[in-house]
């Protein structure tokens, strides 16, 4: 009788679940591996769909009000404060995680339609991110148009300090605006001269009216105090440009457009590789940016640089160092210190909080204190532009429902006083989520601002994109740690008969 043979099995891995998407495409952005050991990437997608539907609302705003005001009238204004405010909505899902029964359903449907939807549309986004980065590429080659006054006036004080002049008291609105050829509605109006006692925005033909007067008139800044002339911003916002100065080059835009481009690098560094198809089509997909980013927008560098000092938060020197040219560069910066302080007393102690402050502050004084000894009632003047000079109402916040006239406008204290209890509100939040989500600042600094007088569609534009990256780059270093901690303990097995049991207790 023949002997049966043994045949010798050999165990064969686990095999991780697997689900299909509807489109072979798809696994690009959302994985099939949905078993428990890959839900981190699971949820990273999830908040990847939700900052995607941020851009797509950021980017609607980005429609011209002129096409539809009209017809809407005063209720016009309430299409923007929707937008921004879902926007804030969406960034506000993406800081949430995921329920027990979200994990559980995640095997019978993922992705979910609506992500898939908003896959699709954020892809449709993305051709005009491509129309934007192909313009930019080409006007970076030719004439320089500044959309915007802000960089015209970093532009001429750059120009002006390699003539060895004081760009803060010497900048003059008339002389940019003859150099420049600007548009009069890419000026800063002022409620001073012909627009003393009034709130309503000044039409284009008054503009043109007052400007074509202060030029016939003599062309100093005195004849048109209608029109903001000092530069408004921290030093290192035209030191940065002094490179275009020295070349006699008035077009700046390669310098915003390479600094928008390094955030992308960035982010394809700091993230997981299941997260970098969604690097890209953000980063395509994120029209607001390239629009700041084609208009020469300094929300753009600044932006790189408090990314960096977020994202090397367990750095003492990087961090700081990053945080100090922040500083150094825009106010709205500012905004971010706060928090800045909450999130590293909170990690590390109140001993790093004072001596990273310290660095900062010495970084951002010393690129600024040239000028300040140079004339300090004029540097403080220009850096306090955006508070103490009267400047009319703008925005799309509250204060765009007065704009049109939907609601009355509100004393100026009002607008204060909201502004302070949102910041409060906001201060108080971060306070308690800043060890889980130290990137929340993103979201939570700019918050107060859709409460203030002023409320520019640019300062909510630069938060989705950044929120993103620092949320996935936050989630690899916790991944990472884990995987560390992990091999150390498998590693510190064999050894522990080493440590000494610990006596019983008597009886």
């Amino acid at each position: 009788m023949a002997q049966r043979s043994v045949i010798t099995q050999t165990a064969r891995p686990e095999e991780r679940p697997q689900q299909k998407t509807s489109y072979r495409w798809m696994r690009y952005f959302f994985t099939e591996d949905v078993s428990p050991d890959n839900h981190p990437v699971i949820d990273l997608q999830r908040r990847a769909t939700w900052i995607a539907v941020a851009l797509i609302l950021q980017s609607f705003n980005e429609i011209d009000h002129g096409w539809y005001f009209p017809f809407l009238q005063p209720f016009g204004s309430l299409i923007p404060f929707l937008l921004i405010l879902g926007s804030f909505y969406a960034m506000w899902m993406a800081l949430r995680p995921r329920t027990l029964q979200q994990q559980a359903r995640t095997g019978r449907n993922h992705p979910a339609r609506w992500q898939r939807i908003v896959l699709i549309l954020t892809l449709i986004l993305s051709i005009a991110g491509f129309v934007q980065f192909g313009r930019s590429v080409i006007m970076s080659f030719g004439t320089p148009q500044f959309s915007n006054d802000g960089t015209s006036l970093d532009t001429n004080a750059a120009m002006l300090l390699k003539q060895g002049r004081n760009p803060y008291t010497d900048s003059n609105m008339l002389d940019m605006y003859r150099r420049f050829h600007l548009e009069p509605d890419w000026t800063t109006p002022l409620r001073m001269g012909q627009f003393a006692n009034r709130i309503d925005y000044p039409s284009e033909a008054e503009f043109r009216s007052i400007l074509d007067t202060a030029l016939k008139a003599g062309g100093t800044a005195a004849d048109a105090p209608e029109f903001e002339s000092k530069v408004s911003y921290p030093a290192l916002s035209f030191l940065t440009l002094m490179p275009f100065a020295w070349l006699n080059s008035y077009n700046v835009l390669p310098f915003y457009l390479l600094s928008y481009l390094a955030i992308i690098a960035l982010a394809w560094k700091a993230v997981r590789p299941e997260l970098r198809p969604w690097v890209l089509l953000l980063a395509m997909a994120n029209a607001p940016m390239w629009s700041s980013a084609v208009g020469g927008n300094l929300d753009i560098f600044c932006t790189l640089l408090v990314i960096l000092a977020w994202m090397l938060r367990d750095s003492r020197w990087g961090s700081a160092i990053f945080l100090g040219l922040a500083i150094a560069t825009k106010q709205t910066s500012w905004f971010l210190l706060p928090f800045y302080i909450i999130m590293v007393f909170r990690q590390f102690g109140l001993k790093e909080t004072i001596y990273r402050m310290s660095v900062a502050g010495i970084i951002g004084l010393a690129f600024n204190l040239p000028f300040i000894i140079w004339n300090p009632s004029a540097w403080l003047a220009g850096v306090l532009t955006p508070v103490a000079d009267p400047m009319f109402p703008m925005g799309v916040g509250i204060v765009g429902l007065s704009i049109t006239h939907l609601i009355p406008y509100l004393p100026a204290t009002v607008y204060q006083l909201l502004e302070g209890l949102a910041i409060l509100g906001t201060l108080i939040t971060y306070w308690c989520i800043s060890r889980k989500c130290p990137e929340a600042a993103m979201l939570l600094a700019i918050i107060p601002l859709f409460f203030a007088w002023r409320s520019l569609p640019s300062y909510f534009y630069c938060a989705a994109y950044p929120l993103f990256i620092l949320m996935a780059s936050n989630v690899k270093v916790e991944l990472l740690r884990e995987s560390f901690a992990m091999r150390v303990r498998k590693l510190t097995v064999p050894f522990r008969f080493l440590t000494p049991a610990k006596p019983s207790a008597s009886v």
